[in-house]
């Protein structure tokens, strides 16, 4: 379709090759403003157009040039979105002004998106050197130049005397000899015939270093609390991709090589397990687990491993442990939670109320292992998996006996291998893991990107299922998709006008969400907000997508709207599904809604179907007794809806 009269356009190509030269396949996506205003020509343009490449990996695509007289606003980039098969996804801004009707993607596109925007300014060509050459020349030649060589800014090397003449003005100066005569009449203060020794250069004495490096590796063995909070990842040349034979020596497993491998892959559709085989509960034989309230390991001569900023005594050490789904780790500040660390990364950020669902990771070659762990109430949970595969299909209790008090959790495998253990948690306060003298302990590596989600209690988990957040759809949904890292930024009662007991999202964005640098944002709520202004709504949906995508330019944010119960949903529900479908459009955001069953890309275009998540055949199932919330089934069937949702919009 031709563009209306009146624009001025740019022409704008491309080409994607794998490093050997084959075609990339998949889509760029070029996006405007929320709405673009041209006034000029009497138009407005607002969305964003998508390209696929062709079989050479090569586009062309004529768009609005960006600096169109009395466009408004003015000054805008397009956003451009690259997804290619088996490559990370990644966003930019370009300008494309009208003044350079044609141009090549490759000539403006930055080498790394995430350290800013850059884009090439031309200056001026260099004064003409000798021969035509732009710019300033080093001449040579056998002997001496002569006046004729050469222009004014020039330098000449003569080849048999070794010496440099420059830079020319209207006759050439004298040489500079590079040989005979030394350029350098002294080193570090020495004269005539220089020795360097190791005190003429300030240098450590032979072995000095050596010595160094040996105290430094015993003082590593030792890991500061702060180190551990901010999570430094160890430098471990044991981390290496493809086979590896499973031993404490190379302290890596086959499975851990293949985590390793995709770690840097990022989230993407490749990455979906087979549904109907997503979720795979371990085969191996399942370890003896045995909870009992006491502080006092039963493992003789046991070692603590002890989480972030609890106190070591004795023979503890710091736990090298790989935190996920939480961090800003804190104590409590009375006894006895000074020996218990918890995540505090959501709202409202305190030890008693900060993160109830996190996750941590560690390889050991124990036989035994014990965890400790305050006991609060019944509604303290945990899901445990062995090499990836849990143990339990839903949380379980933890098995506390005394509110309050200290416990241990017994884990018994019977035997000695190299195992990966996860433990997922609700409402644990974490206070190490007890193992023998001769076992060791060691930090893994995670695997994807990092999956969070901004929403109620949906995603917060309810009364309705089990291990409140860590037993809802956005855990099963993560594994399916093979992610490690999961973030539970959700908060139940809330929404996009609606605080409940804490804060609205717009409000929670920055501490929650920016802080923390997600791979794949999702946004999902609007249930708590549907018997609210649709009009507030709009803005502060509007406001909160805008905010979002300013500081999170490499984030991939999606958009899914509210939960509808029942088959037959409410006018409030639809209405507030359409507003917030209708913004995540004019931001160009995907959308996914619950209600209609569709999937729609940043243009807002419908780009999968499948049924409605709540159906008249499965409502009673999958919603709880208080008519709002997913069961263990729901959730079960949630994770799974949710993952064929998000497929079309993950980079392939």
């Amino acid at each position: 379709m031709s563009m209306p009269p009146g624009i001025a356009t740019v022409t704008l190509t491309g080409r994607y090759v794998y490093p050997d030269g084959t075609p990339l396949v998949g889509t760029v996506t070029f996006a405007t403003p929320a709405l673009l205003t041209l006034s000029g020509a009497d138009t407005i343009s607002a969305g964003a157009v998508t390209v696929t490449l062709d079989p050479s990996g090569q586009f062309s695509v004529i768009l609005i040039a960006t600096d169109n007289v009395n466009s408004q606003p003015t000054g805008w980039l397009y956003q451009v979105t690259e997804r290619f098969k088996d490559v990370s996804a990644r966003t930019y801004s370009i300008p494309l002004p009208q003044g350079t009707p044609t141009v090549n993607l490759a000539d403006i596109a930055p080498a790394n998106p995430a350290t800013g925007n850059y884009f090439p300014v031309v200056g001026p060509a260099g004064a003409d050197g000798a021969d035509g050459i732009d710019g300033r020349t080093i001449l040579s030649g056998s002997g001496a130049p002569s006046s004729g060589i050469g222009v004014a800014g020039d330098f000449y090397m003569d080849t048999t005397a070794w010496a440099i003449y420059g830079p020319k003005t209207t006759t050439w100066p004298s040489a500079h000899p590079l040989s005979g005569t030394p350029l350098i009449s002294s080193v570090n203060g020495l004269t005539g015939a220089v020795n360097l020794t190791a005190a003429s250069v300030g240098a450590e004495p032979a072995g000095a270093a050596a010595t160094a490096q040996t105290a430094a590796t015993n003082a590593a063995k030792t890991y500061t609390d702060s180190a551990i909070t901010s999570e430094v990842t160890r430098a471990n040349s044991a981390y290496a991709t493809g086979s590896q034979l499973a031993s404490a020596t190379d302290r890596i497993t086959a499975n851990e090589a293949a985590i390793s491998a995709r770690k840097r892959l990022t989230i993407r559709r490749g990455g979906i397990a087979d549904l109907a085989l997503a979720d795979p509960l371990y085969s191996g034989t399942a370890p003896t687990i045995t909870p009992a309230q006491t502080t006092t390991s039963s493992i003789t001569n046991a070692v603590k491993y002890a989480p972030p900023l609890v106190a070591l005594s004795g023979s503890d050490v710091r736990g090298d442990f790989l935190f996920l789904g939480g961090t800003d780790f804190q104590i409590g500040a009375t006894s006895p939670d000074t020996s218990y660390a918890l995540p505090t990364s959501r709202y409202p950020h305190t030890y008693a109320s900060g993160q109830g669902s996190w996750a941590f990771e560690f390889v050991t070659d124990a036989s035994v292992f014990e965890m400790r762990f305050k006991y609060i109430s019944s509604a303290s949970v945990y899901k445990m998996s062995v090499d990836g595969k849990p143990l339990t299909a839903t949380p379980v209790s933890i098995g506390g006996t005394t509110t309050g008090s200290g416990h241990m959790l017994k884990v018994d495998f019977g035997s000695s291998a190299v195992r990966r253990v996860r433990f997922d948690l609700y409402t644990v306060p974490f206070g190490g893991i007890y193992i023998g003298p001769s076992a060791s302990l060691w930090r893994p590596v995670t695997a994807r990107g990092r999956l969070m989600v901004l929403g109620d209690s949906i995603t917060d988990g309810s009364t309705q299922n089990a291990g409140g957040g860590t037993g809802t759809w956005l855990y099963k949904a993560a594994r399916m998709m093979g992610i490690t890292d999961v973030w539970d930024q959700a908060r139940g009662g809330t929404g996009y006008i609606t605080p409940g007991s804490y804060a609205i999202f717009g409000d929670r964005l920055t501490a929650d969400v920016v802080a923390y640098s997600p791979d794949v944002l999702i946004i999902k709520g609007g249930y708590n907000d549907n018997t609210g202004s649709q009009s507030a709504v709009q803005s502060a949906a509007a406001a909160l997508f805008s905010a979002a995508k300013t500081a999170l330019p490499s984030t991939q944010i999606i958009v899914a709207g509210p939960i509808a119960p029942t088959a037959t949903p409410a006018t409030s529900l639809t209405n507030t599904d359409t507003t917030l479908r209708t913004e995540a459009a004019t931001a160009g955001l995907p959308y996914i809604s619950l209600v209609t069953g569709e999937t729609r890309n940043g243009a807002g275009a419908v780009i999968s179907t499948q049924s409605p998540f709540i159906t008249a055949a499965n409502a009673a199932t999958m919603i709880g007794a208080d008519g709002i919330h997913p069961t263990d089934a729901g959730h079960a069937e949630l994770g799974r809806w949710m993952v064929r949702a998000l497929a079309p919009v993950l980079p392939l």
